[in-house]
């Protein structure tokens, strides 16, 4: 046969019609969301560690308060009006000093507590090893012995940003440090407190610095997880969009492709069936006339006999192929019959019957259990099989077997008729497939291209399809799809 699947067996997949945009779009949104979260996460988790700092500011303030009080009104004073002046280094005064200090920070972080005289020498300590040392305090230590305001600052052993790399934290990474003047009570007549002093905190914030950072942590994380959450929806939506986008602008191709295909073939139909119809009437009157001549040349020499005989049977196969181009450019409405497929296949056999005798080919049919009817034009339907039957005869040009089945099919809720005619000739060219419903392709020495176009557009018409496709076995397989006639109406 000189055709291949169009709608034919296999679909050719679609190709996917390349959006980079959309991918591009798909990426700078993750970094947007990346950047919007990260900065988001950063500003919150930096606003929990600020807020935990300033906390531990106002306790430390607070406790400095506080000792500035006890100090001088359970040391100071006493020991002035006792001894007439303080002096920390007498062993008395110290342990009266370290007592009190010691049962105000007692169950506090405080880490390290020194007081400084007006020498900057240490002149208590909570750890002995300082006692008498200078140069331990900041360089505001002058600031605050004249009457400054309290300093406060976070002693590190290395820099903030390498905190969340060495988790967990060893206790004293992270100090708080406060140096305030250690005053006294303003006495009679006086106005500013006198300074006894600069009162230097310590407190260890570690632990609580390490609950900031796997605060700050748990926020990054969650940013990152709803980022990525946020992107994949994002993705699949896009890849979706640009999935529905190609098949939507491959159909339009295909839709204007075929546009474009139909309105050539109907101005070349119009010019065709234009110029057919003028050929028809002479062609006629030459078939007509050359069939005369033979019957009054019977009694001529063989010669002349052989020539009008050519004439005769040249003017017969043009005739026939202008009836083709003729059906094709004008195809007409088909009744809607109600028609027996396997009776119309039967009367094409029956007149087919001679020349596949002549040509050794046998019939092999598999009856089915019911009638094939169907609603449409028996004439019609006998000229689509008629060359379905041609076409496999002159495929297999010799010995060979045509093996027809009849079946029906349920189909989303419709009951469809399926007549498969199978030869046992080479089949179709897989390299001409896609073009073999196309008009005027053809594979053999003569022939118009119109014979599977005609019976294409025949079996449309009855709202069905034809199938074309190679068997596993060999040879070529066509399959006549149409609607099964209603039962009210069969």
């Amino acid at each position: 046969m000189d055709a291949a699947p169009s709608k034919v067996a296999d679909k050719a997949p679609e190709q996917e019609l390349p959006l980079s945009y959309a991918r591009s779009l798909s990426w700078i949104s993750l970094v947007l969301v990346l950047l919007t979260n990260l900065c988001l996460s950063f500003i919150i988790s930096n606003s929990a560690r600020e807020t935990l700092l300033t906390k531990q500011k106002e306790f430390g303030h607070l406790l400095v308060e506080n000792l500035n009080n006890q100090i001088f009104r359970r040391f100071a004073l006493p020991t002035i009006l006792a001894r007439g002046r303080i002096a920390l280094r007498q062993p008395t005064q110290y342990e009266h000093l370290d007592r009190v200090v010691k049962s105000v920070i007692q169950g506090l972080p405080v880490a390290r507590l020194r007081i400084y005289d007006f020498s900057y020498l240490v002149a208590y300590s909570t750890v002995v090893e300082d006692l008498g040392r200078a140069g331990l305090s900041s360089p505001k230590l002058e600031e605050i012995l004249h009457g400054g305001e309290a300093y406060s600052t976070i002693v590190s052993s290395f820099p903030a940003w390498q905190a969340p790399f060495r988790l967990p934290l060893e206790p004293g990474t992270f100090l708080l440090r406060i140096l305030a003047p250690l005053r006294g009570e303003p006495l009679p007549g006086q106005k500013d407190s006198p300074i006894m002093g600069a009162l230097e905190v310590t407190q260890d914030i570690t632990e609580d610095y390490e609950r900031v950072l796997a605060f700050q942590g748990i926020i990054v994380v969650l940013c990152l997880l709803s980022s990525f959450i946020l992107f994949s929806l994002l993705l699949v939506l896009i890849h979706r969009a640009e999935h529905v986008l190609s098949e939507r602008m491959h159909k339009n191709m295909l839709l204007e492709k075929e546009l474009h295909s139909n309105e050539k073939l109907a101005s070349m139909g119009r010019v065709v069936a234009s110029i057919a119809h003028e050929i028809r009437n002479p062609l006629g009157i030459i078939r007509s006339s050359a069939e005369l001549l033979r019957k009054r040349s019977q009694q001529t020499d063989r010669c002349t006999e052989r020539i009008l005989g050519a004439i005769y049977d040249e003017s017969v196969r043009l005739s026939q192929t202008v009836n083709d181009f003729l059906d094709y450019a004008r195809p007409r409405k088909p009744r809607q019959d109600l028609v027996d497929l396997a009776v119309v296949l039967e009367q094409v056999l029956a007149f087919l019957e001679s020349e596949f005798q002549q040509h050794a080919l046998q019939v092999e049919r598999t009856n089915p259990t019911e009638p094939l009817f169907v609603l449409g034009d028996k004439d019609l339907l006998y000229r689509a099989l008629y060359n379905i039957l041609v076409n496999g005869q002159q495929a297999m040009s010799g010995p060979g077997t045509f093996y027809i089945t009849g079946s029906h099919r349920q189909v989303e809720n419709q009951e469809q008729i399926i007549l498969s005619i199978r030869d046992t000739g080479p089949g179709f060219d897989p390299a001409n497939m896609e073009h073999l419903m196309d008009p005027f392709f053809t594979t053999k020495d003569g022939g118009t291209g119109l014979g599977l176009p005609i019976v294409n557009s025949i079996i449309t018409s009855h709202g069905g399809q034809i199938l074309l496709e190679n068997a596993k076995q060999g040879g070529a397989v066509v399959s006549v799809i149409l609607p099964k006639a209603p039962l009210s109406e069969s």
